[in-house]
């Protein structure tokens, strides 16, 4: 078995090798008021809200009120849901309907300030400026924490436009790694710069890419690695992030890597 899985490694060497993105050099980014960070995925269930709610909730402790999650899936949201909220009383729907300016749209739960969306909005979701949508927010918050829809769709490249960084959530699985190379290929056509990778829900099992494959096909920085962790669906449930309901569990200390990383990053400029 572990050498039809090895030959089945070795043949997508090729694939990965055509599709790996080139990295774009000398990008420069104009100083801003607030930096905008997006989190994307070529699939769902990754576990891309899962590192908004908990990496948001870290900066949100390190950084008191600098912080700000915004929940960008506008088709199907659903970063209310880690926060134990079902109906949020304004989301970022109301706000992009002209019901009440952007500002007002923002709630905060566990000390984090969020742009939650609303999973029972009905009408159908027009093209937004999401950018401009933002702009509004930028001379309150250092960072704006921007949680995605999956793929690589029209709304998916309104939020990279959105971004100043992005940082791109994967699985160590075959398929998962072949769909993200798609989303380096967006990032990189809208000329955003990308942070690095980070490999959620590890296993460790033998039909995984090990994390150096992982890393070979990318061809960018693995900024975390964030272990399978029944920590992370029971914090779910509970409706608090991992890193505030269980922060000595492994997912937690992995999420909390990352946000250190990304300080280290935010302090630097």
């Amino acid at each position: 078995m572990f050498k039809k899985i090895q030959k089945s490694r070795e043949g997508i060497g090729g694939l990965l090798s055509a599709l790996r993105p080139k990295r774009e050099r000398g990008i420069k980014i104009e100083p801003k008021r607030s930096t905008v960070i997006g989190v994307f995925s070529c699939k769902g269930g990754v576990g891309k809200t899962t590192t908004v709610a908990n990496v948001g909730m870290y900066l949100s402790e390190r950084m008191k009120d600098n912080i700000l999650a915004v929940d960008a899936n506008l088709t199907a949201p659903n970063l209310n849901l880690h926060f134990g909220e079902f109906n949020p009383k304004v989301t970022i729907h109301d706000a992009l309907a002209d019901e009440l300016p952007i500002q007002k749209a923002i709630l905060e739960y566990h000390g984090l300030p969020v742009l939650l969306g609303s999973i029972a909005y009905g009408e159908q979701i027009h093209l937004v400026d999401l950018r401009g949508q933002l702009e509004p927010l930028k001379e309150k918050y250092k960072v704006i924490l921007l949680d995605s829809a999956p793929g690589i769709g029209s709304e998916v490249v309104a939020a990279i436009k959105a971004c100043d960084e992005i940082i791109i959530v994967t699985n160590p699985t075959i398929p998962t790694i072949a769909s993200t190379l798609r989303t380096f290929r967006a990032a990189e056509q809208h000329k955003v710069p990308i942070i690095g990778i980070v490999v959620n829900m590890v296993r460790k099992e033998p039909f995984e890419l090990p994390i150096g494959d992982v890393r070979k096909a990318m061809g960018w920085p693995i900024l975390a690695v964030v272990p399978e962790d029944r920590k992370v669906r029971e914090s779910t449930a509970a409706g608090v992030p991992v890193v505030r309901y269980f922060p000595k569990s492994p997912a937690a200390r992995e999420f909390g890597k990352l946000g250190e990383s990304l300080i280290g990053r935010i302090t630097k400029g």
